[in-house]
């Protein structure tokens, strides 16, 4: 997602939000009815002029972690405007008093197109990122461009950022203009794969709201429909696809700015997905659900979801604004290590939108229960 497109107010942001904002049909923070327990513990912040490797730390908009390396993979959704497209390997130290301490970066990764070259500037947006499964490599995504008609995509990459291979993506996800540049279908500009995660045998690909063609974006009256799709990570076959709840757009929230920012898989068919959106002048709103496609209708090569279709079950566990948090941009996520007390922590990383709107931080939760 990029708030530097967003209307001057909308980068006016405080850091600290005064009143929970709700969407009208969601439980209350702490009354969730589920085993999962998440506990915030704390969160340290980057300045904006950090610079890492001859460029300044920005956009950082997904984060994965390798217990065995004990480190980090994060990406920047820069585009190729503010130095190159680019991932990081860094480190997270959590101190024997179980806090988050201040982040060391290793190495930046500069990401190279299918030719080989370097990502030319606007060819893509870089969003999330997950190690492969031997950790020789990663996946990231890119959401496109739809208002040209440019599709997102699921791309391996080497450990240095050369190109792998793209990995299949069904065609109902492909942008598709008529001749006077109005969408017809697909993922709506902006709104695209900004969440993605790999475990076991497959890849999981979240689009932030709706395919064009499945229903509408989010707005104050209304959920939006978006398409998870489940993906072979070496035959390419299509798992499955349903659909995925979003929020309502809360009071005074910008509809432009919420959707799914990341999905983080919990074993077979859960997931955590955090949903995040920015009210002007206030702050960005982050909140973690359990969501599962049990009991959800399959849309499985369906050109149009019917509006039929069940969607994936959702229930809220952490609110970041109902416990007095500032999430600032969260849109990483991503399982950490065990805790020194006990528990699995969950990192989360924010966006700052290289000064637009927030700031880069990194925030560390406590989770039990989540097996």
């Amino acid at each position: 997602m990029k708030f530097a497109r967003l209307s001057t107010v909308a980068c006016a942001v405080t850091v600290g939000l005064t009143a929970p904002l709700l969407p009208l049909d969601s439980t209350p923070a702490g009354q969730a009815d589920t085993a999962i327990g998440i506990r915030y513990v704390n969160s340290v912040t980057l300045s904006d002029d950090t610079q890492f490797g001859g460029f300044k730390v920005g956009g950082l908009s997904g984060i994965d972690y390798d217990n065995a390396k004990k480190n980090y993979l994060a990406i920047s959704d820069n585009r190729g405007e503010q130095g190159p497209v680019r991932a990081y390997t860094l480190r997270l130290p959590i101190g024997a008093d179980g806090r988050l301490g201040d982040p060391a970066f290793d190495t930046l990764i500069q990401l190279r197109d299918a030719d080989g070259n370097p990502y030319a500037p606007r060819a893509s947006d870089t969003e999330s990122i997950r190690w492969t499964p031997n950790h020789k490599g990663f996946y990231y995504t890119s959401e496109g461009e739809a208002k040209v008609g440019r599709p997102g995509f699921i791309r391996e990459a080497n450990l240095d950022g050369s190109y792998v291979r793209d990995i299949p993506v069904p065609e109902a996800f492909t942008p598709v203009l008529d001749a006077q540049g109005v969408p017809q279908s697909g993922i709506r500009d902006n709104l695209g794969f900004e969440a993605m995660d790999a475990a076991g045998s497959s890849i999981v690909a979240l689009s932030e709201n709706a395919l064009t063609q499945d229903g509408p974006a989010a707005g104050p009256d209304v959920e939006s429909r978006a398409r998870l799709v489940r993906i072979h990570h070496t035959t390419g076959a299509d798992l499955g696809e349903y659909i995925y709840p979003v929020d309502k757009v809360a009071p005074g929230a910008l509809p432009v700015a919420t959707g799914v920012a990341e999905i983080l898989s919990i074993d077979g068919d859960r997931y955590l997905t955090l949903e995040r959106s920015l009210v002007p002048n206030q702050g960005f709103t982050a909140r973690i659900y359990e969501t599962s496609t049990a009991g959800a209708d399959p849309v499985t090569g369906a050109a149009s979801a019917p509006a039929s279709a069940k969607p994936m079950s959702k229930r809220l566990l952490f609110d970041f604004t109902a416990n007095g948090i500032d999430p600032q941009c969260a849109e990483g996520m991503t399982w950490g290590p065990e805790l020194p007390g006990g528990g699995r922590s969950l990192i989360l990383v924010s966006d700052n939108n290289f000064g637009q709107a927030g700031k880069t931080a990194f925030h560390l939760l406590a989770v039990d229960n989540a097996r």
